[in-house]
């Protein structure tokens, strides 16, 4: 055995094992998704028809805002013209789903008139004026209508049935104050955002970064307004309505109100990642619980234990020694997945989703297969009659140009399948391709090495021990049809 398989053999036990203690000292584990370890589903419908490009940018939006949220692989996917969206093991689910379906249409519109909402005779007249204003009612009335108001007084939250039409002068509520506005039409839209942030300074405000045309708009509006009030409205609520107290801004805003640190960096985000094209409405939200969640990921284990019992007690029957080969090979193939799948989690919050635990079990069958076309091959020269260390060492080269070739075939379809769809067959995809990938390495680095050096040193050239008798015995030994298909000559699924 040469000093270069010794090395290999060594590196192979060394990175399969010791990535494995690594991964365990730092308490690292596979991120699970939202079959397996419980979380929110959510199906958005459009309000209105919307065409596959809107649809397609509502889901890039989407996504952007649920992974500024920090949840680990979020599934975002289309069903038709629905949207649905998968949020795993997410902490607050309530402020996750609003996120989710917000609009973020940001408006600056100045402020006609406040008044107290929970006030019949204020709240009929701000409708009246504002009617006025767009023209369904007399000048007259709305002289009236204004000079019938008055101050707002203290009282609970409140919601408007108004729309928050651009062009329109609306009535629309504050978040979080006992107060109504009349406003008039929108001056400046969300478009001007270039970035937005949360930040705490004596209280949490949001930070608005303005493009350089939404920066002279917003000068515009600061000296047309100067010492009046400007509402920032965002999807029909009045975030704030700070007094305009400069005519030039510089191209920044805040944003202040009565916000908490979650609803500032809610807003951020939602202001950064840019207003929806469509508007949604929450068709329904699923809660998947983490007790039906943990009962699947057990359903999945057992499975994947039961079948890697059965495929090893197969290999040990059929191919004796060379079986414990096949189970120490998936063995360390099993723990370098693990490693990466724990790593992936911990650095990228890629998740282990039930479709990609089946592309793991599926590529068992994959794993065994390079095995099986190595050991017939071997079996094949012995029966001719060659020595069985000799067979060891001569049939790898062509078994293993065989096991390439199989296992491009299986990388060309996991690649397909990940370009080309989207949700959890990209997961089975994704952890196909993985498997695969090691399942080179561990044939070449630690697999041939332990066949050659089992052949060499316990065979004692006794092919019984490996499961085969030479030709010259009389007897036939049929070939083993291997997980994915392999015969005597090598084939591959």
């Amino acid at each position: 055995m040469r000093r270069s398989q010794i090395v290999s053999l060594l590196l192979a036990i060394l990175i399969g094992f010791g990535s494995l203690a690594g991964v365990l000292a730092a308490g690292w584990a596979p991120v699970l998704g939202v079959q397996l370890q419980g979380g929110v589903e959510v199906l958005l419908r459009p309000t209105a028809p919307a065409d596959d490009e809107q649809l397609d940018r509502a889901i890039e939006i989407i996504r952007s805002r649920v992974d500024a949220l920090g949840v680990a692989e979020p599934d975002i996917t289309r069903q038709g013209e629905q949207v649905v969206v998968q949020l795993p093991g997410v902490k607050d689910k309530q402020r996750a789903v609003d996120l989710v379906g917000q609009t973020a249409e940001l408006r600056f519109r100045p402020v006609l008139l406040t008044f107290n909402p929970f006030d019949e005779a204020e709240f009929g007249s701000a409708l009246d004026l504002a009617d006025a204003y767009n023209g369904t009612i007399t000048s007259e009335d709305a002289v009236a209508a204004e000079a019938e108001a008055v101050e707002p007084a203290a009282f609970p939250n409140f919601t408007l049935p108004e729309d928050d039409i651009a062009d329109q002068v609306v009535v629309l509520p504050g978040r979080g104050e006992p107060v109504g506005y009349v406003l008039g039409p929108a001056e400046l839209t969300g478009e001007a955002v270039a970035e937005a942030a949360a930040t705490f300074n004596n209280e949490w405000v949001v930070n608005v970064d303005l493009t350089e045309d939404g920066a002279v708009g917003f000068d515009a509006i600061a000296a047309r307004y100067f010492g009046q009030q400007v509402a920032i409205v965002l999807d029909g609520v009045v975030e704030s309505a700070p007094v305009i107290r400069a005519t030039e801004f510089g191209g920044t805003a805040v944003i202040s109100g009565t916000f908490d640190e979650d609803g500032a960096r809610d807003l951020a985000v939602a202001l950064r990642f840019g207003a929806l094209p469509v508007e949604f409405e929450q068709d329904d939200v699923r809660t998947v619980s983490a007790t039906l969640g943990e009962g699947t990921l057990r359903a999945g284990v057992i499975a994947g234990i039961v079948g890697l019992i059965l495929v090893g007690l197969y290999m040990l029957v059929y191919y004796r020694l060379l079986g414990i080969v096949a189970v120490a090979s998936l063995a360390i193939s099993g723990s370098v997945l693990w490693s990466l799948i724990s790593w992936l989690g911990e650095s990228r919050g890629l998740a282990l989703t039930l479709a990609g635990t089946t592309g793991i079990i599926v590529s068992i069958g994959v794993q065994v297969d390079s095995n099986i076309v190595y050991y017939e091959r071997i079996k094949e020269e012995v029966r001719r009659g060659r020595a069985v260390r000799s067979a060891a060492d001569a049939s790898f080269k062509g078994a293993f140009m065989t096991i390439v070739w199989a296992d491009l075939a299986s990388l060309i379809g996991a690649g397909v399948l990940y370009q080309l769809t989207s949700g959890t067959v990209r997961g089975f995809a994704l952890y196909l391709g993985l498997a695969t990938l090691i399942d080179l390495a561990v044939s070449y680095f630690f697999m041939r090495p332990l066949v050659v050096f089992i052949a060499r040193r316990l065979v004692n050239e006794e092919p019984r021990r490996l499961g085969v008798l030479r030709a010259a015995d009389g007897d036939v030994v049929p070939a083993p049809v291997s997980a994915g298909g392999a015969g005597p000559a090598g084939g591959t699924s």
